[in-house]
């Protein structure tokens, strides 16, 4: 090799290596400059962290074991809520006979429902539910036919179950209500073990503490049929006797007796959506009215819908002649499916479910539909189906035979 060319490599050489040392210098100083996450104060990190969504909120738990722990914090949740990022999620719980577990789903995008963890110690019946924040509570219910005073939390950000401290009575089938930041539970506990003194009791989510709540008498010999919270202050009910009954915490501790139910038998599933009731009626009707006045009148305009769920149907079927040969018929039917499920969503817009069944003795469907609702000048007010079709099916090849809709109900997080 020339001296020349010996010459030129050693300034090529050298000038890399400074190059490569610049940068690096360069590097060392970006780096210095611009403040590393480990830098970051707790409060920073978790206000940065609950304006991801949920799908990025996965992705960031498996960069680092301090990003999995924000992402798992407890705070991370009341975070959220504060700062407005929260998605709403809409959640099923079913019961498929004979299965005697209740199974959780969440309806995904596609109009599906998706399971989520299930609960094994949920009682399988008679349990009451109530949506705080950005969980469910799980109340009481029927286990080996004796009531429970368990209670479970289902955080639905995590989708972990947790118990939560156990009430005072056991009941089974008791109203129970959010008003004003805390749990109202009425009744469910048995004529002959309640009196006015534990006939029902008030849970704090913020202390996570349980107490009876006095009621007078009154109420002591009705039983609660239905029972719903009109704009989050207010708890409206009805007993067997179609008589109605208000309580609102901020005005009174005692209930006031109100009107009579206009139309006995036609109020199954009540739901409040601004300031209307809303219920289930005969014949796929859904029903609404004034909570001061009772007096239910049809939600017009829903005609398709009531044609869905009654009406005639044709079956094919095979059937072997005289001439002993095979041959298919179309035969006819009459068909009448009842809404079994009906609650509101994040939007403001009723939801109800019904089973279908379709061809064959497995076929069974649970069918759902979203209905938005507009009250025109003339006091009526008018639905309008937004979407409809099948979100469940039952596994023909399983002992499944029915499904039931126990709750439903929309949930930020």
């Amino acid at each position: 090799m020339s001296v020349c060319c010996e010459l030129r490599l050693r300034e090529q050489s050298t000038t890399m290596m400074s190059n490569y040392n610049n940068k690096r210098r360069k590097t060392t100083m970006e780096e210095a400059a611009s403040p590393s996450w480990s830098s970051l104060p707790d409060a920073v990190a978790l206000s940065c962290v609950a304006r991801l969504s949920k799908s990025d909120l996965k992705a960031v738990s498996l960069v680092s074991r301090r990003h999995r722990s924000l992402v798992a914090s407890p705070e991370l949740c009341r975070t959220r809520t504060l700062i407005g990022c929260t998605e709403p999620s809409f959640y099923v719980c079913l019961r498929t006979f004979p299965d005697p577990f209740p199974r959780w789903f969440i309806l995904t995008g596609s109009r599906r429902l998706r399971p989520i963890p299930l609960n094994l110690c949920q009682a399988p019946e008679s349990s009451s539910f109530v949506v705080v924040d950005w969980g469910i509570y799980v109340i009481g219910g029927l286990v080996d036919r004796n009531p429970t005073s368990d209670v479970w939390f289902l955080d639905c950000f995590s989708h972990r179950w947790r118990q939560v401290p156990s009430m005072k009575m056991a009941r089974a089938a008791a109203s129970a209500s959010l008003v004003d930041g805390k749990i109202y539970v009425f009744g469910g506990c048995g004529d002959d073990v309640a009196d006015s003194s534990n006939w029902a009791e008030v849970f704090d989510p913020k202390t996570q503490t349980w107490r009876y709540f006095k009621t007078p008498m009154m109420m002591m010999t009705h039983s609660i049929q239905q029972s719903v919270v009109v704009e989050k202050k207010k708890v409206y009910a009805v007993d067997e006797d179609d008589q109605s009954f208000y309580f609102s915490p901020s005005e009174s501790s005692s209930w006031t007796r109100g009107r009579r139910d206009a139309k006995p038998g036609n109020r199954d599933n009540w739901c409040a959506i601004g300031k209307l009731l809303y219920c289930v009626g005969s014949c796929g009707r859904i029903l609404w009215c004034e909570p001061d006045e009772l007096d239910w009148k049809e939600v017009k305009g829903l005609e398709e819908l009531q044609r869905s769920l009654t009406g005639r149907r044709y079956l094919l079927e095979w059937y072997r002649a005289k001439d002993n040969n095979v041959y298919q018929k179309y035969k006819k039917f009459e068909v009448k499916h009842d809404i079994s499920k009906l609650c509101c969503n994040s939007a403001g817009n009723i939801v109800i479910f019904w089973n279908f069944q379709g061809q064959g003795p497995k076929s069974v469907e649970l069918r759902s539909a979203e209905i938005s609702l507009e009250r025109c000048e003339g006091g009526e007010v008018w639905g309008r189906i937004e979407w409809s079709g099948t979100v469940f099916k039952l596994d023909p090849l399983s002992e499944s035979y029915s499904v039931k809709v126990l709750y439903s109900a929309p949930v930020c997080s």
